[in-house]
C-alpha cells in the first residue's frame, strides 16, 4: 500500500511557529488622549475650588440714588474620591520552567501573564470610562428562570465586551438584592443579544445589572455620568449649582448624523461655557453615517491624526474644526463633544503600578510552587467644567 498522510502520521512533526498570533482588540482611543494628574490627589480626595456664581451687587441707577446691595462671588467645593482598579496574576513554577526557551514554548508565560495583565486592566478602564451612574456593563431584560440572560435593548458595542470566561454578578444598582454572584459567562449571543451563565438558573427584569464581579459599583466615573443634564458630580448638585451641567441633545427618534447637529451642539456648548469642545468621540457606525453626508455632498473628508496614533474625520462648526474620532467602547448611537482641558484622569501616584513596596514585583505564594503580582491604579476620571462638555443622542448607526 502507498504512503498516505494518515498511514504514516505518526511519523510526521508539527511546524508550531515561533510566534502567538494576537486575536484580541487592544486599543484605547479616549484613554491615550487624556492628560494626567498625579500631583493633587492626596488623603482621600482631590479637592477642587469651582467659581460657580457672580457678585449680583451691580446695576444702573439713577443720579443720587442709592448704590446696588453688595454682593460676591459663589465658590462651591467639588471632591472628587478615587477608584481602585487591580489586575491579579498568578503563574505555577513548573509552568515558569516549561517555558524558559523557545524550544519549550511559543513564548515565556510568565512574560506573557504580566503584560497580558497591563493589556486587560487597561481594556476594563477604557469600557469604565463611558460608565454611567450604576456602574454597570449592561441592563437586564426578562429572563425567566434560565442561564440564558436576557439583556434590554442589547448592542454589538455593549456585548463586545462580555467575553467566555469572565465573571459576573447580577443585581440591583444599590447593591441590595444579588440576583446571582460570580457566574462565568459560558456563551455570548451577539445577534440574540443574550449571554448565558454557568450555575443555577435566574430570573431578572429592568431592575437588575450586570457588573463585573466583585466591583460593587465601585468602578470609575464615565462620561455618560460626567457629561449629563443632570445629577449630582464630585459633591456639586446641579440644582443648587445650575452652571454645572452638561449640553445634551437628544430626539424623540435617531436622526443621521449631520454637521448642522454637531455644529448645534458645540455652538450650545460655547454658549454656555465660553469654550469650545476640541474632540467628538463617537462610535463607528456614526462615523460611517457622518462620512456619508459629506459624500453625497461631493465633498471629500479631511483626516487628522491625534494622540495614540489615531486618525481622525474633521467637523467643521462655527470657527473650529473638530476631529470625530472612534472609540470601540462608545456607547450606539451616542457622540461626546469634549474638552479634553476640562476633563483629566486624576491618579494617587503613579498611575498603572505594580505592588513592589517590598522589592520585588512577583511575590512567592506561600505554601505553594507559585508566583504572583498585583498590578494597580487609584484614579479617576473628573472634570473641572461640566459645562465644558456635550453629548449628542440618538444618532442613527450606518
Amino acid at each position: 500500500m502507498a504512503a498516505t498522510i494518515a498511514n504514516v502520521d505518526a511519523a510526521l512533526k508539527n511546524d508550531y511557529q515561533p510566534v502567538i498570533r494576537e486575536q484580541l482588540r487592544n486599543k484605547w482611543m479616549l484613554l491615550s488622549q487624556l492628560s494626567k494628574n498625579t500631583k493633587d490627589v492626596q488623603g482621600r480626595y482631590a479637592v477642587l475650588s469651582l467659581h460657580t456664581g457672580r457678585n449680583s451687587g451691580v446695576g444702573a441707577r439713577a443720579a443720587g440714588a442709592q448704590l446696588p446691595t453688595a454682593g460676591s462671588q459663589s465658590y462651591r467645593e467639588e471632591r472628587v474620591p478615587v477608584a481602585r482598579n487591580y489586575a491579579r496574576v498568578q503563574i505555577h513554577g513548573d509552568l515558569i520552567a516549561a517555558s524558559a526557551s523557545d524550544k519549550g514554548s511559543f513564548a515565556r508565560m510568565l512574560d506573557r501573564e504580566i503584560k497580558g495583565a497591563v493589556t486587560d486592566l487597561k481594556n476594563d478602564v477604557s469600557r469604565q470610562l463611558f460608565n454611567d451612574s450604576t456602574k454597570s456593563i449592561a441592563q437586564c431584560g426578562t429572563t425567566s428562570a434560565a442561564n440564558v440572560v436576557v439583556l434590554t435593548d442589547p448592542t454589538a458595542i455593549q456585548l463586545k465586551q462580555f467575553h467566555v470566561g469572565m465573571v459576573v454578578d447580577i443585581g440591583t444598582t444599590g447593591n441590595t438584592t444579588d440576583v446571582a454572584s460570580a457566574r462565568n459567562i459560558t456563551a455570548v449571543d451577539r445577534s440574540g443579544g443574550t449571554i448565558t451563565i454557568d450555575g443555577a438558573a435566574v430570573t431578572t427584569d429592568s431592575s437588575d445589572y450586570i457588573f463585573r464581579s466583585g466591583s460593587d459599583r465601585n468602578e470609575l466615573t464615565g462620561l455618560r455620568e460626567i457629561v449629563a443634564g443632570s445629577g449630582t458630580l464630585f459633591n456639586v448638585d446641579p440644582s443648587v449649582e445650575p452652571e454645572w451641567v452638561s449640553t445634551v441633545s437628544t430626539n424623540g427618534s435617531t436622526r443621521t448624523p449631520t454637521e448642522l447637529i454637531f455644529e448645534t451642539a458645540i455652538e450650545d456648548v460655547n454658549f454656555e461655557s465660553g469654550e469650545d469642545p476640541n474632540m467628538l468621540v463617537t462610535t463607528r457606525g456614526v462615523r460611517r453615517g457622518f462620512a456619508a453626508t459629506l459624500q453625497s455632498l461631493k465633498r471629500f473628508t479631511n483626516t487628522v491624526e491625534v494622540k495614540g496614533g489615531f486618525s481622525a474625520v474633521t467637523v467643521q462648526a462655527g470657527n473650529v474644526e473638530l476631529p470625530l474620532v472612534v472609540d470601540n467602547d462608545c456607547p450606539a448611537e451616542t457622540a461626546f463633544a469634549i474638552n479634553t482641558d476640562h476633563l483629566c484622569e486624576y491618579t494617587m501616584g503613579d498611575s498603572w503600578s505594580w505592588m513592589d513596596r517590598d522589592g520585588t514585583v512577583l511575590k512567592y505564594v506561600h505554601d505553594y510552587d507559585a508566583y504572583e503580582a498585583v498590578l494597580y491604579n487609584y484614579h479617576e476620571l473628573m472634570t473641572d467644567k461640566r459645562s465644558a462638555h456635550a453629548v449628542i443622542e440618538a444618532l442613527t448607526e450606518s
